[in-house]
């Protein structure tokens, strides 16, 4: 039932009661005063107040009679509205109780979530520094790795200048090896023609050792005819014949001296041609010049070897010094990037105290439930918590990802805001 309805209703009673008693009041008025009150003593004033009473008495009671004939109840048709509300009131007020004591209870919620960001906090920070740990550790073996390395390029640039300095004096070696062959290869076609013209030169005695032959043939012609002339002049030429048998035997004793003389120059002259053909042979003198320029070749190429093999080591050492160079700074990166603790603390930190103001404020919520018929009580909204919470951040990560939860613009929040830097 409206409460239009129920005022209709209390109106219309009242009405009815009071016509009611007007009437009875009228009607009895005689009889009461003049009868009624001095067959039982009473005096009028008394009657009258007396009467006042009976008349409220009976208003009351009518009130609830006309109630119970018209609307099977005493309130006028709301006794079971009423009824129902004492009800709900009851119900109302014990899930007020359960609330409050549930919202009691969240602290102790809150607490085991604080202790796990505690935990995380303290597994992250001892996990963080075991990595920084490790990492100074690393960055001291690369620190040592780029002094050798410096110091192995430094040794490396020293050795190329040296090396450099040996092979232009390898260069002025094969230079003058080269020189040497070909000195060697005029020296040795000089001996050639030397030995050519010595060769020549005793096969040239052969003409002298022939016309000694000629001559001693001729004498001991002359000695035979000379001889015979003896022989025919007798006794006379007895004397003249030993002279010229003397010249005969010396004349063939000078033929065989010659023969000799010629087989000894024969002889010496085909034992040096023989002795020198081989060294003085022009395709062993090719073969020698060959020898020689593919030792120089080989010293050259050797020497340009050296120089690649050189370069290729600088190459790798510059190569081996940059990666350590790159390696110290991506360890420098990391090491850095460990700090990310300090943000994780920090937010983890501001997470668990925003769960104790949460804390706060239920705690307020469910006394406010206890207390709510005290019109006196108060407490802080969550808003002007949330407030507070957004003044302590400290990282602009924090406040945009607080203006998205909340569905707020991150440039309305103000120019303000506070930086800290790890």
């Amino acid at each position: 039932m409206s409460s239009s309805t129920f005022l209709r209703r209390s109106v219309l009673m009242m009405i009815a009661i009071a016509v009611a008693t007007g009437l009875t009041v009228y009607l009895l008025n005689t009889w009461f005063n003049g009868t009624f009150l001095p067959s039982i003593g009473i005096s009028q004033p008394l009657g009258n107040a007396f009467g006042s009473i009976l008349v409220v008495v009976a208003s009351f009671f009518g009130v609830r009679v006309v109630s119970l004939a018209f609307f099977r109840d005493q309130a006028f048709g709301q006794g079971q509205k009423l009824e129902d509300l004492s009800h709900l009131r009851d119900r109302n007020e014990q899930v007020i109780r359960e609330i409050a004591k549930e919202l009691r209870s969240v602290p102790a919620f809150s607490a085991v979530l604080r202790k796990q960001l505690g935990s995380v906090v303290e597994q992250t920070e001892e996990a963080a520094n075991s990595i920084g740990a490790r990492l100074q550790t690393i960055d001291t073996v690369v620190e040592r790795l780029n002094t050798f390395v410096a110091d192995r390029s430094n040794e490396s640039a020293e050795l190329v200048h040296d090396s450099e300095v040996r092979i232009q004096n390898n260069q002025k070696l094969i230079a003058r090896m080269q020189e040497y062959i070909e000195f060697r290869i005029r020296e040795a076609r000089e001996d050639q023609a030397s030995v050519a013209q010595v060769v020549k030169e005793a096969r040239s005695l052969e003409s002298l050792t022939r016309l000694i032959k000629d001559i001693a043939d001729q004498t001991n012609l002359l000695a035979l005819n000379a001889a015979i002339e003896a022989a025919r002049a007798g006794e006379a030429g007895r004397g003249f014949a030993v002279v010229a048998d003397e010249v005969r035997k010396l004349s063939s004793e000078t033929e065989k001296a010659v023969l000799s003389i010629n087989q000894g120059i024969q002889g010496v002259a085909n034992t040096i041609e023989t002795q020198l053909e081989e060294k003085l042979n022009s395709s062993d003198l090719g073969e020698e010049r060959k020898a020689l320029n593919q030792f120089a070749d080989q010293l050259a190429e050797l020497g340009r070897s050296y120089e690649d093999i050189l370069r290729t080591q600088s190459s790798a050492m510059d190569t081996v010094r940059q990666s350590s160079e790159e390696l110290a700074s991506m360890f420098m990166d990391a090491l850095a990037s460990v700090q990310f603790q300090d943000v994780t603390r920090q937010q983890i930190e501001h997470t668990s105290d925003a769960i104790i103001k949460l804390d706060q404020h239920l705690a307020a919520l469910a006394e406010r439930l206890e207390q709510s018929d005290n019109p006196s009580f108060s407490y802080t909204p969550l808003a002007e918590h949330l407030d507070e919470i957004y003044s302590h951040y400290v990282m602009d990560q924090q406040r945009n990802t607080h203006d998205e939860a909340i569905g707020r613009s991150s440039s309305a929040r103000g120019a303000n805001s506070k930086i800290e830097l790890f």
